[in-house]
């Protein structure tokens, strides 16, 4: 029973970080490929990022009871850990003023047609105060609150759809703009990608890795492919991509204010707890809640003063790096059981990088990511044959 309770409290936190705005808004990017090929590149893209990406970074995280990112010395040695950590603690201070961001606009626009109010200022306090109060929980109580919030949530979402299908079609044209299966399979991939660095956090205190690490990634593939598909059927059905305006004149509009705050603090307090716990590791710093506290406020002060067209850009940036990072570690970890030198490993990075934006250009039917990860890997594996690799320490690596 003790492990029922822990696997059901992580599928439903993972649940719970899939369902929200930001995932719905991308889901209607999949709108120019009609229903038959949006939903296959939706389902595909998942297929990868969560399956091969986010199933083993959580074993990893159970199976050596490390952080995300402290798996990373496995590969690079502790100079890794501190590049990584900083990349990670970057992109989620970000993550945490676009969630912040996205939140507020939907709150203002459903506020503003109910009560003719508006208040960014307000309303990304709002949300802030909360992700700091979830901070703030006991590990039980937030789990319990967590919980309840998270099934209240998957309500609200089934009355989200049952909105949709009930809302009148239109004969008007879905954007014309240019989306390739393949361009579509990555933004789907790299969603995924955005919390590589956090699984590890939340499972390596769980033993059993893989039930665990597939419960975690089951919960987020499941909430995501929810969201994404939401996001589809808005544009096909209404043509139009702002679902609080459907849900406004659907008369659930309160209903649609509580999903969009809550769904941004289930989501978003992961974000800043991970941030946390990588400053931690640059740190030495005991105060993983202190610190979560502290990137809240941060993103706060984001949201309210930078531009996130810029911001975003940079987060894709950031958000391409964990491809090869942890292209080199599974390789290391699962296939050679053993690590090259530390730095011929930092060379392969910096080749996957450069090859990412490289082989963008070759729209692969499979994402760009899946080209990075096979590619790498191979030549990961390949380049073992040449240069005699390290094993690893049977503390590192134990079965």
């Amino acid at each position: 029973m003790k492990h029922d309770g822990i696997f059901r409290s992580q599928f439903l936190l993972w649940l719970g970080a899939a369902i929200s705005i930001a995932e719905i808004l991308t889901g209607t990017l999949m709108a120019p490929l009609g229903l038959t090929r949006g939903l296959a590149a939706i389902v595909l893209g998942h297929l990868i990022g969560c399956g091969l990406f986010l199933v083993p970074a959580g074993y990893l995280g159970a199976k050596l009871h490390q952080s995300a990112l402290a798996s990373a010395q496995l590969a690079f040695g502790r100079g890794g850990v501190l590049l990584a950590s900083g990349l990670n603690a970057l992109q989620l201070v970000g993550w945490t003023a676009v969630m912040i961001v996205n939140a507020q606009l939907a709150m203002n626009s459903i506020s503003g047609k109910l009560f003719g109010f508006r208040s960014p200022l307000l309303m990304a306090t709002i949300v802030a105060i909360l992700i700091i109060a979830w901070l703030l929980m006991g590990s039980q109580l937030l789990f319990k609150i967590n919980n309840a919030v998270v099934g209240l949530l998957v309500l609200g979402t089934v009355l989200m759809l049952v909105m949709v299908f009930m809302a009148p079609t239109t004969s008007q044209s879905v954007s014309t703009t240019s989306m390739t299966f393949g361009q579509a399979v990555e933004l789907n991939v790299t969603m995924a990608l955005s919390w590589l660095p956090l699984i590890g956090d939340y499972t390596q205190r769980v033993d059993r890795p893989l039930p665990v690490a597939l419960v975690s990634a089951g919960g987020y593939m499941l909430g995501s492919l929810v969201m994404f598909v939401t996001g589809l059927l808005v544009v096909l059905r209404t043509g139009q991509t702002d679902i609080t305006a459907l849900l406004t004149r659907s008369g659930l509009g309160l209903v649609a204010l509580l999903i969009i705050v809550f769904s941004t603090v289930t989501t978003t307090f992961l974000d800043t707890y991970s941030a946390a716990t990588s400053l931690a590791n640059l740190t030495g710093s005991r105060y993983v809640n202190r610190l979560a506290v502290g990137v809240t406020v941060v993103g706060l002060l984001i949201a309210l003063t930078v531009a996130m067209t810029y911001y975003q850009n940079f987060l894709y940036l950031i958000g391409s790096v964990f491809t090869p990072l942890y292209a080199i570690i599974f390789v290391t970890y699962f296939v050679r059981h053993a690590t090259l030198p530390y730095w011929l490993n930092f060379c392969w990075w910096v080749v996957g990088i450069v090859a990412y934006y490289q082989l963008q250009a070759i729209d692969f039917i499979g994402g760009t990511t899946l080209l990075v990860l096979v590619g790498l890997s191979i030549a990961v594996w390949l380049t073992g044959i040449v240069v005699k690799p390290t094993e690893l320490g049977y503390r590192e690596f134990s079965h």
